[in-house]
């Protein structure tokens, strides 16, 4: 489970050589980073997604930046058997 708060910050400081990417699992995104780092436009782009890395919830941030599967209200390995009546 990633920290929402690393990976803002990394974006933040080191957001223009893709160091938020590469701690997220991203290593392309990391490398495409890298290799566009001269123009700028890494740097823009890495300031906007710290920003949402930030403002999203916990659930929210583990789900779409981290590829976790999202946790389901009606999970059947959570249902309690107690109810299950035998006759």
């Amino acid at each position: 489970m990633k920290s929402k708060v690393t990976a803002g910050v990394l974006a933040l400081l080191l957001g223009a050589w893709g160091v938020h990417k590469f701690y997220l699992g991203k290593v392309g995104m990391g490398i495409l980073y890298i290799l566009f780092c001269w123009t700028g436009i890494p740097s823009i782009i890495a300031l906007i997604e710290g920003i949402m890395y930030l403002v999203s919830d916990d659930e929210t941030f583990q789900v779409k930046y981290c590829g976790m599967p999202p946790k389901s209200q009606s999970d059947e390995s959570t249902k309690d058997d107690s109810d299950i009546k035998i006759d």
